[in-house]
């Protein structure tokens, strides 16, 4: 994989941070969907993380297949899985297009009734720095390329909830490889793994299922006195191409 034992990332120009993002809005995306009803649940996906804190959108789209790995070239940093552990939902009620008449009625009906859907979506909460350790608080880690400047605002979900996102950089990042099996602090991308998955916790969630919590081993990690954070293998793909 690499002719590295150990790597102290700021050398190679990579810089590690912990991100704590609060929302300011209600966040919404269909991690499922059944009949008229679409489910958010507290995860969100390091592809929505890694677009968001890039602040890359596209005003036009040609094509219906996703381009990560193209855009993922012209990226100025690389987002692990986020997860908050005591988030808050409710559901709300909205009137639903009908696809194929393009109109908010009951097609199967002469009359114009509604024709009704529900979203559960993750409640905002509105907690200062100090509190950035909270539960209410979706975690996660970032590797940064170069001076590129992390956001402190982004946007995330179907209708662009406003989020705030406190950061702590890691000091003296330190790559380090083991054989032995090793839990991350994080939710992991199974796409990022150049070791063994020995077990993990599946979150299913599109464009692909991640691990709430894995156990890896013959991978590289960071180390820290209360924190180990898996190296995503294009992490390393980009240190072997300088």
């Amino acid at each position: 994989m690499t002719k590295y034992k150990s790597i102290n990332l700021n050398t190679k120009g990579i810089k590690v941070y912990k991100g704590s993002l609060f929302l300011h809005d209600y966040l919404w995306f269909s991690s499922s969907e059944i009949s008229k009803v679409s489910t958010t649940i507290p995860v969100i996906h390091n592809y929505a993380l890694s677009y968001a804190l890039n602040q890359f959108s596209y005003a036009i789209f040609v094509g219906n297949t996703p381009k990560y790995e193209e855009d993922f070239k012209k990226f100025n940093c690389y987002a692990t899985p986020s997860i908050s552990l005591c988030s808050i939902r409710e559901t709300m009620t909205y009137n639903a297009m009908d696809e194929k008449t393009l109109t908010t009625g009951d097609s199967t009906k002469k009359i114009n009734s509604p024709n009704y859907g529900w979203k559960n979506v993750v409640v905002p909460t509105y907690l200062p720095k100090s509190d950035k350790d909270s539960l209410y608080a979706f975690k996660f880690y970032v590797f940064t390329y170069g001076a590129y400047k992390l956001p402190s605002i982004v946007r995330i979900g179907k209708k662009g909830a406003s989020c705030r996102i406190y950061w702590n950089e890691v000091e003296n990042p330190i790559a380090k490889y083991s054989e032995k099996s090793v839990s991350p602090s994080h939710p992991v991308n199974p796409l990022d793994v150049s070791g063994t998955v020995i077990q993990g916790d599946v979150v299913k969630i599109p464009p692909h299922s991640f691990y709430r919590i894995a156990i890896i081993k013959e991978d590289w990690f960071i180390f820290g006195s209360n924190q180990v954070v898996h190296i995503p293998e294009r992490i390393f793909k980009k240190i072997n191409a300088n």
